[in-house]
């Protein structure tokens, strides 16, 4: 009996031993549980007080303002026209009139397949070369938030604000005319073609020699079908109310 109660003891002594974990087991588990929520709150409240901005609203309207477009139609018939017109001076100047020269010499022939080359180039030159394919207009960023608002800026508009007026050349390459509004002026030239017309002598004098001459007349259609037409005829009151 005196050695069963030794041994019971010992087996009791190695059983907590293995059952029970020792402390600092037991209390480093509760300090990481206690810690990491404090640590997670604190960094949220922080980044919760900064708020990001949102973007700001786009215009309605585009930078660069279409006030008036000729028509697509008309746009390219033009441009065909020159361009077969160059074709046709290319073909009878430089292939038929030398053919029928050789042949004849200075003849009625030649005369008139030279002419065949020239007229043509020249009345499509006169002609068509005062038409306006597009004007457009830059207004300020808040005159561009809604069509009320930009119909308010172009009905205030000085005679120092500009447009650019879009022609073409006899190769139907586009040319963009920067031109104020104090420039323009309503005439009737060329059988009623040109309708507006400026001044450009100041500026053809500061241009090179081999440099084309500045735009000074224009023609602009008057009824003209565009969805933005409503701001060309806005504009060219104005300028007619100018003049008066």
């Amino acid at each position: 009996m005196f050695l069963i109660r030794p041994l019971r003891l010992a087996r009791l002594n190695l059983a907590t031993r293995y059952t029970v974990p020792p402390r600092t087991t037991l209390t480093r588990p509760f300090i990481r549980v206690n810690v990491q929520p404090l640590r997670s709150l604190r960094f949220k409240t922080t980044s919760a007080t900064t708020a990001s901005p949102g973007p700001a609203p786009k215009p309605l309207l585009p930078a660069r303002f279409c006030l008036y477009h000729a028509g697509t139609i008309r746009v390219t018939f033009l441009a065909c026209l020159k361009l077969s017109t160059l074709f046709l001076f290319v073909f009878f100047g430089f292939v038929v009139t030398p053919a029928y020269y050789e042949k004849e010499g200075l003849s009625p022939t030649v005369a008139r397949t030279a002419l065949c080359a020239i007229a043509p180039l020249i009345f499509v030159a006169y002609t068509t070369a005062p038409f306006v394919a597009f004007v457009h207009i830059r207004p300020p960023p808040f005159a561009r938030q809604s069509k009320e608002m930009l119909e308010r800026y172009l009905r205030t508009l000085s005679p120092q604000n500009g447009v650019e007026i879009t022609t073409m050349s006899l190769i139907a390459k586009p040319r963009m005319n920067k031109v104020k509004l104090s420039e323009l002026a309503p005439v009737h030239r060329r059988f009623g073609i040109v309708n507006l017309a400026r001044d450009t002598t100041a500026e053809n004098a500061t241009r090179k020699w081999y440099m084309f001459r500045a735009v000074s007349n224009f023609n602009v259609l008057r009824n003209n079908t565009s969805p933005n037409d409503w701001g060309w005829h806005i504009v060219y009151n104005n300028i007619i109310a100018k003049q008066r």
